[in-house]
């Protein structure tokens, strides 16, 4: 049914991941499917913004995310599925729109909202990929 499954999560906030991956394992175990687990870190382009941090931080920031990444995968995702680390950097529902696009994915599966004082995956990000996104979203409490 599904070939390739979309899991953005935020790998500090287990709200973000804790039942959507259980979910999103069962199904791409189930349909055969490819897992792509992807976080998004916030763009720093922003004259003003850029101007606080230290040559190079984006850079240092996005390598260590996506050693993070590879990590959170290797540990939590079994062996037997097989799966993609993406790491996307600017805007979070723009960027998992993007990304559903350029892998070809028929499914995201995703929480309502990330936990207290969360700045990823709120209400809005999932409600825009919801609305915007041309395949099927599965939005978890």
């Amino acid at each position: 049914m599904f070939k390739d499954i979309l899991l953005p999560i935020n790998i500090s906030d287990p709200v973000t991941w804790e039942k959507p991956l259980e979910t999103a394992i069962y199904l791409a175990r189930s349909c055969g499917a490819r897992l792509h687990v992807m976080t998004v870190a916030p763009s720093f382009d922003y004259p003003t913004v850029e101007s606080f941090f230290p040559v190079g931080f984006e850079e240092k920031a996005r390598a260590k995310l996506g050693e993070e990444l590879h990590a959170f995968v290797a540990e939590h995702v079994p062996k037997d599925i097989t799966s993609q680390s993406i790491i996307a950097v600017g805007s979070i529902y723009e960027e998992i729109l993007k990304t559903v696009e350029e892998a070809r994915c028929d499914l995201i599966v995703m929480t309502r909202k990330g936990g207290p004082r969360r700045h990823f995956m709120l209400g809005g990000n999932t409600d825009k990929v919801v609305h915007h996104a041309r395949t099927a979203v599965l939005v978890l409490e």
